[in-house]
């Protein structure tokens, strides 16, 4: 691990040159150079590939707080509150974030310093390189403000002690920024040199306009509730070129081995398996069968009359998921086509998307599940082998060591797909999908957008279908009634709200056919609870399943903002501890409240240690305690 330096005395004062990742024209550390043998690109680039994230910093934000935080994968931990300050103090010290603004702000600094010293003249294209470290910077900026709160984004990273800014200030700087330097960027000029220096566009002026524009949409729209100027800034923005296509996509590309190109989901220890959040979401939505080949079609069940084996005695029931309590025993008939394409069958090596990162499938056998009454003894035994299913994480009591045989083995769920853990892919930062999703929810608001909410939003869908290899499936798609495990489809026009039903089960204990009724869960931070199914459900729902696995940081704000989509709570078989979780109790399992899911981390411990007076600005600029359950500006309240 590197030597960590912490921020503390606001951020961090710069001291001389950052140091920068492939300054690919000399051999020189460039921390021991003058600044004229150092390139504004090389400071920019560095901060990008860097904020890609090597191993290290990838699997402890990346993976464990972020995908947590978005239920992109099933897991404690931070799901559940619990933030670890190892992992924030790592990802907030001069190696990982700090650097990275470091990087970007001396990018902008010795960019503009050339310009005034004339050298623009011999490297007219410097000029661009400072607009587009402008835009990078107040990605940056968003990334960790959205983490902690306040931070010292304003004045920091310049050379001179900060000050913690709110994050209502940051947000406005952000905007600003972003607004000024997409204007600035001069498409006139010749870019070439940037070919190898631009990590995203490989100095492609139009394209970081784009980027510029659609980073605007995500943040105004991400603020629009509490500030005023957001709609304007929107409708700005949406009048102008953003992210639209494929070749648009803000991405870099990944590499094998150990350093900032690693893949973020590289690492073969972490299972990654599917949340019940996003098994819920993809269930029975769409109409379209799960492809397999025909010897394995005999395991399809429909997910719409079965709901599998009620194994109450073993699963917990203290949640609000509405599966609560049941395991698939087998395949869902009906699934979005997108959710083959990221996790994979148990059991099943189909060469693609089955990764060995988690054990062979061969590994995959028969289960048996203890007695409670007497734990030596098997009651029951199941086969997970040609399954996709998963079941709620949390604090789980004597039931855990009751099927720890079947929950214990990563093999035994649903994973991510092997091409995100091979380094093969492009980390996308943003995709064309969210900027259509995000101008078909300023529609819904009556804002002034091109395009209806319907076309956006199936414009967004048709997007992230075209990602995955699906463009032909998206008609049919489109154009499905059929809810999902929560009361919601996809045809836009199709509103009515899911009622409860009968549905069929299995009782494994007495080999019994059953049935109960299935009734949706009622997501009360959204509406009261009252829709499930209406215009702007359907888009942060498709918005939610084209953002993974890649943007985990961005579901978990649009759920923070809206409390969509619905999360279920985590398993509460005995009542959580509210200094260091979120506060749920065995009473309240069952509800649905604003407080049961974090809305932050909390600042590095050595920060209030080593900087009280700079702690206590930030947290009264924060409105709050420094918990995990302390909303931001910007959150639902």
């Amino acid at each position: 691990m590197k030597t960590k330096n912490i921020l503390l005395t606001g951020i961090l004062a710069i001291a001389g040159l950052s140091s920068c990742n492939d300054f690919a024209e000399i051999n020189e550390d460039p921390n021991l150079v003058g600044e004229d043998k150092v390139k504004p690109e090389w400071f920019l680039n560095a901060s990008v590939i860097g904020a890609q994230m090597n191993p290290e910093i990838a699997e402890r934000m990346f993976i464990l707080t972020w995908n947590r935080a978005s239920r992109f994968n099933r897991g404690s931990g931070f799901t559940l509150g619990t933030d670890n300050n190892d992992y924030i103090t790592l990802y907030l010290s001069n190696d990982y974030a700090v650097n990275w603004l470091n990087d970007v702000t001396k990018a902008i600094e010795l960019g503009e310093k050339k310009i005034v010293e004339g050298e623009a003249g011999q490297y007219p294209y410097y000029k661009n390189v400072v607009q587009m470290a402008r835009i990078w910077r107040a990605y940056l900026n968003s990334e960790v403000a959205d983490g902690f709160g306040p931070i010292p984004a304003l004045s920091a990273f310049s050379g001179v002690p900060a000050s913690y800014d709110s994050v209502e200030s940051i947000y406005g700087f952000i905007l600003s920024e972003l607004k000024e330097a997409e204007a600035a960027l001069d498409p006139s000029i010749d870019m070439s040199p940037m070919a190898n220096e631009d990590a995203f566009y490989a100095g492609n002026v139009n394209a970081w306009k784009k980027y510029a524009n659609s980073l605007r949409l995500r943040f105004a729209m991400r603020v629009s509730d509490v500030y005023p100027e957001a709609r304007a800034e929107f409708e700005d923005a949406a009048s102008k070129s953003f992210i639209s296509e494929q070749a648009d996509i803000a991405s870099v590309q990944e590499k094998d081995g150990w350093d900032e190109l690693t893949s973020v989901m590289s690492r073969p220890w972490n299972g990654q398996a599917m949340s019940v959040t996003f098994k819920n979401l993809v269930v029975g939505l769409g109409g379209i069968e799960f492809p397999l080949p025909d010897s394995l079609k005999s395991h399809l069940k429909n997910p719409h009359d079965y709901l599998g084996l009620y194994l109450n005695l073993h699963f917990p029931l203290t949640t609000n998921d509405p599966c609560a309590g049941f395991y698939f025993d087998g395949i869902p008939q009906y699934v979005d086509p997108r959710a083959p394409k990221m996790f994979s069958v148990v059991g099943y090596d189909d060469g693609v998307v089955y990764s060995d990162y988690i054990g062979a499938a061969s590994e995959v056998t028969p289960v048996g599940l203890l007695n409670p009454d007497n734990t030596t003894e098997t009651m029951l035994t199941i086969n997970p082998k040609y399954t996709w299913t998963t079941w709620v994480a949390g604090e789980w009591d004597t039931k855990a060591g009751l099927v720890s045989s079947l929950t214990g083995k990563n093999y035994n769920y649903p994973s991510i797909a092997k091409q995100y853990r091979m380094s093969t892919n492009k980390r996308v930062f943003f995709g064309p999908w969210e900027s259509y999703f995000l101008i078909a929810e300023a529609a819904v608001k009556g804002w002034n957008v091109p395009g209806t909410a319907k076309s956006n939003y199936e414009q967004g869908v048709t997007a992230s279908f075209t990602y995955h290899g699906l463009a032909n499936e998206v008609s049919q798609y489109l154009a499905s009634t059929d809810y999902n495990r929560v009361g919601t489809s996809v045809n836009f026009d199709h509103t009515a709200e899911a009622r409860p039903y009968t549905i069929n089960y299995v009782d494994p204990y007495t080999k019994q056919n059953k049935t109960m009724t299935y009734t949706y869960p009622k997501n009360t931070i959204y509406r009261s609870g009252a829709y499930n199914n209406d215009a702007l459900t359907k888009i942060i729902t498709q918005k939610y399943i084209a953002q993974v696995p890649w943007l985990p940081e961005e579901a978990w704000s649009d759920h923070r903002r809206l409390g969509l989509p619905f999360f279920e709570n985590q398993a509460v078989e005995k009542d959580y501890n509210p200094l260091n979780q979120v506060p749920l109790t065995v009473a309240t399992s069952k509800e649905c409240r604003l407080e049961f899911y974090p809305k932050r981390y909390r600042y590095p411990a050595n920060i209030q240690t080593n900087n009280q007076e700079g702690y206590q600005q930030a947290l009264k600029l924060l409105g709050g305690p420094d918990l995990t359950s302390t909303s931001l500006w910007w959150n639902m309240k």
